[in-house]
């Protein structure tokens, strides 16, 4: 409203010009701005964050490119824990040398087809893992996310020895076929000698089927399968709660001004060493256990007749080092895919 002054000191009311466009009440501009709040930083990115269909074939493509990548450190270290003591090769270096010299790359990639089926694998443990993740935080109401990727782990990796037990037995028969003599003795040599008998009947991954189920049926495919379980549960247990320990460790030092994903590469580089150093000696017996085709009591007292307190180092510098870098790639390229995948709502949430 406006006063204005007339003649002699009088003053005149006039209403207000509501069809003044600047004073408008109504006019939007004029209005309060309320700002909206920032979205809260997407630090875990979950199932229901997440678009199914591209992050299913990122994800088994950047798996399988590192296990591709990877594994002839398999090969060195089935050879290196199958061999007693050093009667073959005496370190992981020596290993490594005398295979790329006289047995070229081939060697190197000994029983890796056999082996594809794994990528099965990473659809199972993904979904698992992720499935079984969601119900415990959604529906039971767990708070801690190590304890919740440690038990979605679990479960997830022994799902998926389905396919991984039946693929390792005939992997490993092949890894050491060329110099099988030096690694298997006795009883043990039945796989071997009917491979040896029968090498006119397809490839050596054919050949090796055969002679499995030969010797020892269905069941032969899946022998170990407990002492399998044993490593790679328990390697869980020990990964994801030292994963996640050194995140926030590693977020307390920066005062939480770090880069996410480097943070994810240490911490998962550092977990994967933890639980290969914690499983070793299960990892040992698992390998022999299937290829020397003794059973649970027999090929325990070997080991601790044969090998003693060097269980624990037997093979271990080669998987060190292909399960910390596998760890690594494969947790920070997990990690870039979900970031990828996520919804358009959650986007501009995703903390890099």
């Amino acid at each position: 409203m406006t006063w204005e002054p007339i003649r002699q000191g009088h003053f005149e009311f006039r209403p207000p010009n509501f069809t003044t466009r600047n004073i408008s009440p109504f006019n939007p501009s004029l209005q309060p701005k309320v700002e909206e709040p920032e979205p809260e930083p997407l630090r875990v990115i979950e199932w229901d964050h997440m678009n199914l269909k591209v992050f299913y074939p990122m994800a088994l493509t950047s798996t399988w490119t590192v296990r591709t990548c990877l594994y002839p450190l398999a090969v060195l270290r089935a050879r290196l824990q199958l061999q007693k003591q050093t009667s073959v090769y005496r370190n992981t270096w020596h290993a490594f040398k005398s295979i790329a010299k006289y047995e070229g790359a081939r060697g190197l990639y000994k029983g890796f087809w056999v082996t594809v089926p794994q990528i099965g694998t990473s659809f199972i443990y993904a979904t698992v893992y992720e499935k079984l993740r969601a119900y415990l935080l959604n529906d039971l109401g767990f708070t801690s996310v190590a304890g919740i990727s440690s038990i979605a782990g679990g479960a997830a990796s022994f799902c998926s020895q389905v396919i991984f037990v039946p693929t390792d037995v005939i992997a490993q028969h092949m890894m050491i076929y060329n110099y099988a003599d030096k690694f298997v003795g006795g009883s043990d040599k039945r796989i071997l000698e009917f491979l040896r008998n029968n090498q006119a009947s397809g490839t050596l991954g054919i050949r090796t089927v055969k002679a499995v189920y030969h010797c020892d049926g269905l069941a032969g495919f899946y022998r170990g399968f407990w002492a399998s379980s044993l490593v790679y549960v328990p390697s869980c247990f020990v990964f994801w709660p030292v994963y996640y320990y050194v995140q926030d460790l590693l977020k307390k030092i920066q005062n939480e001004k770090g880069f996410l994903l480097l943070d994810q590469a240490i911490a998962a580089t550092i977990g994967g060493a933890a639980s290969t150093v914690a499983t070793n000696p299960m990892e040992v017996f698992r390998i022999r256990l299937q290829v020397h085709r003794s059973d649970y009591k027999e090929t325990f007292d070997r080991i601790v007749r044969n090998e003693g307190w060097t269980v624990f180092t037997k093979g271990l510098p080669p998987r060190l080092i292909s399960n910390s870098i596998y760890s690594c790639v494969v947790m920070v390229g997990y990690e870039v895919v979900k970031r990828f995948c996520v919804l358009p709502e959650y986007k501009e949430a995703v903390v890099w």
